[in-house]
């Protein structure tokens, strides 16, 4: 396996796949961030609590959750222009089984994955800190944990792009899936969210992965406004947070990570099946 994960790491660095999708990353993690930091009805709360509150969590899950689209097509386009390009042909004789080559091809990805989130949350960080200041990030312990579920939700969308590249092995093909589906749950999310159907909204893979990094952030925002009387704090504000910043109200972080590792988990393993079967002469 170990040969298997170096010739993988050797192949992504020899491309400029991994780097072209890393440029938007670092550039929209730190602009949305500071930009985040300016939203006026946030403000307003801050104003009238009259103390400084952990805002830069909150634009820092925005920004992880604008920047996994490029983390997604970083893994499908890898994987699917090695077949486009017939490069896989020589990885699966070479690496045979194609188990062993899905195999090392998740390790190297989701070490790349981690890279994307690693990048998105120092330029989110020091967007926030330009536009709210380090009193913006609250308590050390929960900027941890919103920067932990962060590299962890990178992770996860970098290894469901894997398994997409897997399955779809047209690179233009895969391209215009995710980018149609990212369009059609929004569409869907608030019909779903105001009809009788508004507990599977959270279900969705998107906003699954969006609450993976916004259920933890929207809830510590809101206990530092509301401290003691968080229950007190009504329903809509939580949604208006949830809306803007990621996540769903009423909904774990752990439920949004188990929801959206299943869906990544159903791409790989569909793409191993299928590789398994697929001829590549």
């Amino acid at each position: 396996m170990g040969p298997l994960v170096k010739a993988e790491f050797r192949k992504i660095f020899t491309t400029g796949v991994w780097w072209g999708m890393l440029i938007p990353v670092a550039i929209l993690s730190f602009f949305a961030s500071w930009a985040g930091t300016a939203l006026g009805a946030v403000q307003e709360i801050q104003d009238s609590v009259g103390q400084p509150l952990p805002l830069g969590l909150l634009t820092v899950s925005m920004s992880t959750n604008f920047c996994t689209v490029f983390a997604v097509l970083f893994g499908a386009l890898s994987y699917s222009s090695e077949h486009n390009n017939k490069n896989i042909t020589t990885t699966y004789l070479t690496g045979n089984p194609r188990g062993a080559v899905m195999g090392a091809k998740l390790i190297s990805y989701a070490n790349l994955g981690l890279l994307y989130g690693l990048v998105n949350l120092v330029l989110a960080s020091l967007g926030a800190l330009l536009g709210a200041g380090l009193a913006g990030f609250g308590n050390p312990a929960d900027w941890f944990a919103v920067g932990a579920a962060g590299l962890l939700s990178m992770m996860l969308w970098t290894l469901l792009g894997v398994g997409l590249g897997a399955i779809i092995t047209n690179p233009p093909l895969v391209i215009v899936t995710v980018l149609v589906y990212k369009f059609f749950e929004l569409v869907l999310a608030p019909f779903l969210a105001t009809s009788e159907w508004s507990e599977l909204a959270g279900y969705l893979p998107g906003a699954a992965a969006s609450g993976i990094v916004g259920n933890i952030a929207v809830p510590v925002f809101i206990r530092a406004v509301a401290g003691d009387n968080e229950q007190n704090v009504p329903a809509e504000a939580f949604e208006f947070l949830h809306f803007t910043f990621g996540g769903t109200y009423g909904q774990p972080w752990w439920a949004s990570v188990l929801t959206f590792a299943g869906y990544a988990a159903v791409a790989v393993v569909g793409g191993w099946l299928l590789s398994r079967r697929r001829d590549i002469t």
